[in-house]
């Protein structure tokens, strides 16, 4: 039970790392994961062991020394974009599970050629240089690879046409997804593709509410906090009533690849809330957080701008208008209610109850990173 890991710093990845861990020394159902980190202010070794000693970890590792955590975590110095096969061939694991890339939603080319470049050709060059004796490949995508749907979405996303998409972020991990599948089949690997929707900080393991980076729908109280007070007229932010968020913890996240992974029958999994958040039911909530009271909701594109509303519809609000503007993603939740089932969780995760706990969280740390 040797793992490569790939994007072990960032947010999903680093809570796979805390999730092996526990694993690994109180299970005992996991041996020993590979953790492919890039050098660059610090060494890829202390930038593991900052997170590994940050005070943002999840608190069932203070039963730990950092020394038997480094007993079960090698760092792999290297760029994925120029690994080969025979820097990987020094190591002993039979599986990956594929986490690093961009997540970058803009609509620039500059980000399309990033999101390509760290989804697709990442993905490209890892796969292509794996050891004969890797048998597994675990690829985490994202639940919006399916693009822009009318209906509920299943796990398997050959059953849609996915033609449409919100952004070069959401093309870029389906097209990676399809590589994943040909070229696993091609090689004689066995390929699982988990696929979470929008991930908030935890709501499992405390402390609760971390998360070592605030980003994607975090960007809204960002925006809110940098710019509110220009807001001095009334200001009407266009949502669609009927849509809302799905989102689920990064810890939650976690647990589920885990779970996928000590279930290879699993081929396809949407980490997703079985019940998505309604714009309506929190973006009042957010707004009067910020001291901005005067509001209303609209159905489309408001005319003759204010100040506030010029600022905000040419940034957050052009990135995120195909999120809360028209219609939502929406999932048939089967399989991942299993999970939710086994851990004994609230059916929405926990998160409409602690959305504006999130959000009052990342404005008390400034939205900082963590590592």
């Amino acid at each position: 039970m040797n793992c490569l890991l790939t994007g072990g710093t960032g947010i999903v990845g680093s809570h796979i790392v805390f999730e092996w861990i526990h694993k690994a020394l109180v299970e005992e159902s996991v041996n020993h994961l590979y953790v492919v980190i890039r050098d660059g202010n610090k060494s890829a070794q202390q930038r593991l062991i900052d997170i590994l000693q940050s005070h943002t970890r999840p608190c069932f590792l203070d039963n730990f020394t950092l020394e038997a955590c480094l007993e079960k975590i090698t760092v792999l110095s290297h760029d994925l974009s120029t690994i080969t096969k025979e820097y990987l061939e020094q190591y002993v694991f039979d599986s990956v599970i594929h986490c690093a890339g961009s997540t970058s939603l803009l609509l620039t080319s500059e980000s399309k050629n990033k999101v390509h470049a760290q989804n697709y050709l990442v993905t490209k060059q890892l796969i292509e240089e794996l050891p004969e004796r890797v048998t597994r490949f675990l690829y985490i995508s994202t639940a919006y690879s399916f693009g822009i749907q009318d209906k509920k979405v299943k796990d398997a996303i050959e059953q849609y046409e996915v033609t449409d998409f919100r952004n070069p972020y959401e093309k870029s991990k389906y097209e990676s997804e399809r590589f994943v599948k040909e070229t696993c089949k091609a090689k004689h690997i066995a390929f699982q593709i988990l696929r979470p929707s929008i991930i908030c900080g935890r709501l499992i393991d405390a402390p609760f509410f971390e998360t070592p980076k605030f980003d994607v729908f975090y960007s809204w109280a960002i925006f809110l906090d940098k710019y509110a007070k220009k807001s001095t007229e009334n200001f009407r932010i266009w949502i669609d009533k009927k849509s809302g968020l799905n989102i689920v913890p990064v810890d939650f996240v976690s647990k589920a690849v885990l779970y996928a992974y000590f279930n290879p029958d699993i081929k396809e999994l949407n980490i997703v809330n079985p019940k998505q958040i309604l714009h309506k039911d929190y973006v009042g909530d957010v707004l009067e957080s910020f001291d901005i009271n005067a509001y209303e909701y609209i159905e489309e594109m408001p005319e003759n701008l204010t100040i506030f509303e010029q600022l905000y519809y040419k940034s957050i609000g052009s990135l995120f208008e195909k999120y809360v503007s028209v219609p939502d993603l929406q999932f048939q939740p089967d399989q991942i209610l299993k999970l939710i089932d086994q851990l004994e969780l609230d059916i929405n995760l926990g998160v409409h109850e602690n959305f504006m706990n999130l959000i009052n969280f990342s404005v008390e740390k400034k939205f900082r990173k963590s590592y």
